[in-house]
């Protein structure tokens, strides 16, 4: 129908330069789709279509975050796991819902993130129980990292690792945090004027 309705269009005039740097694309009528596609080209018409657009370049990302603790920094998990150091906040995810949960962690993240602090800890429970010959996991616990690596949590936390056995062990996680700069957080006006 569309070839029908453009049979009788006349092409816009160009240059000659514009328009060898747009490529042409065969249209073929019905007629010639139902009799076959072996018959020679004599009846193609050609339409000009704009290029292709470049793809956008890709930034360099952040790696996904794994609770394996490689990217957690070594002497802050020394000074936890002896006691030197403790969470600055703590969040219990027992007896919530998937969908509960993840909005507490999501509005935890941007609380905590909003006071700067640096270390915190989310207990998600470890959640195993038998039903019948099977044993199975806690879901809280096992969707906790893909939540961590969503949107703006990303943006906050620095690296997760299971936490050491008197904070909760494999069933809480601590989270570094990233710290604002310091450009940020400090306000001009509240720099006193000599």
């Amino acid at each position: 129908m569309f070839v029908a309705a453009m049979a009788g269009v006349k092409p816009l005039k160009r240059n000659r330069a514009a328009a060898s740097r747009v490529p042409a694309v065969a249209v073929e009528s019905k007629s010639q789709t139902k009799a076959g596609a072996s018959k020679p080209a004599a009846g193609r018409q050609t339409v000009a279509t704009a290029p292709k657009p470049r793809p956008l370049p890709v930034r360099p990302s952040t790696p996904d975050l794994s609770p394996d603790g490689r990217q957690f920094d070594r002497d802050v998990s020394r000074a936890l796991s002896r006691r030197k150091l403790l969470p600055e906040a703590t969040i219990d995810l027992h007896g919530m819902t998937l969908a509960a949960a993840e909005r507490a962690v999501t509005a935890f993240l941007a609380r905590v993130s909003a006071q700067d602090m640096r270390v915190v800890l989310v207990v998600t429970g470890k959640g195993l129980r038998r039903e019948g010959e099977r044993t199975i996991d806690g879901r809280i616990r096992a969707e906790f990292v893909g939540w961590l690596n969503r949107g703006d949590n990303r943006d906050r936390v620095r690296a997760v690792r299971a936490a050491h056995a008197h904070h909760g062990g494999t069933g809480a996680f601590y989270l570094l945090l990233r710290r604002r700069s310091s450009a940020s957080s400090r306000s001009l006006r509240a720099t006193p004027q000599r």
